[in-house]
């Protein structure tokens, strides 16, 4: 049906949860989701939200097929040597999508996750990372207005064209959070394809401000993106845990160093 449509297509790329197919004249692409959760709707949805709806073509469902079809757009994901040349816009983009505000970060969730991270970390000496989150969480600072954030910024999802011009792709984990979070993702995600200073000194300049319970909370939340990423590959590839300790925890620990948390900072 899809290609009585739009013509032959052809594999672009393939993900855990998707396949994405390019079609015939380069005009769109065609998201093709594995499950069937009504993802292509939410994609969709959230895109909108994100004032991405221009590039929105349409949603399908026909044949047991799922679809997003989407403009293309002509560019390719980020490499490090593209993350200078992004930044000005990606701060542009996370700033206006960080204005759009819903109730209060989910804290239950936060300490659900942390437990789960305890439970399978436990055998690794991990309490300075768990130290991060877990106080200013207990001291009240990560209870935050929510904003609409996308929750997947590593840099597969974000592509960038001549002139500059980016654009940020697959919505559909996004959902209201503490936009520090969506930055922290932004941080391991993407910015951690540059060196340790580099990385933060990018990271920094997202902030609306460098107060210290700021700095507090964006060492919380990456110290809890470690941790998650550590997880998960304990959970999902454990044959990769090893090599990943070995290229995340100094990464971490220069945060927690160059970030040493709201009673060691002074005010300048």
């Amino acid at each position: 049906m899809l290609e009585a449509r739009f013509g032959p297509l052809s594999p672009m790329d393939t993900g855990m949860q998707s396949r994405v197919y390019a079609a015939p004249g380069g005009e769109v692409v065609v998201k093709v989701y594995r499950n069937h959760q009504g993802e292509h709707r939410l994609e969709a949805q959230n895109m909108r939200r994100a004032d991405l709806g221009a590039w929105v073509v349409d949603t399908v469902e026909a044949d047991g097929i799922e679809a997003l079809i989407l403009r293309r757009f002509p560019g390719h994901p980020l490499r490090a040597q593209d993350i200078p040349a992004a930044l000005p816009r990606l701060r542009e983009i996370l700033g206006a999508l960080h204005q759009d505000r819903e109730g209060w970060v989910d804290l239950g969730r936060v300490r659900e996750r942390l437990k789960r991270f305890r439970s399978a970390l436990a055998a690794y000496p991990l309490d300075d990372l768990f130290d991060a989150v877990e106080e200013p969480l207990e001291r009240g600072l990560l209870d935050q207005p929510a904003a609409f954030c996308h929750l997947d910024l590593w840099h597969d999802n974000i592509l960038i064209a001549q002139e500059n011009e980016v654009l940020v792709i697959d919505w559909t984990k996004a959902a209201w959070d503490d936009p520090l979070r969506d930055l922290a993702l932004l941080k391991t995600g993407t910015l951690d394809l540059l060196g340790m200073d580099a990385s933060l000194d990018a990271a920094l300049t997202f902030l609306p401000d460098h107060a210290p319970a700021t700095l507090t909370r964006l060492r919380a939340y990456l110290a809890h993106t470690y941790l998650h990423d550590l997880y998960w590959f304990l959970m999902n590839e454990p044959y990769e845990f090893d090599r990943q300790c070995r290229l995340k925890l100094p990464r971490a620990r220069h945060v927690l160093a160059r970030l040493p948390g709201e009673a060691g900072m002074s005010h300048g």
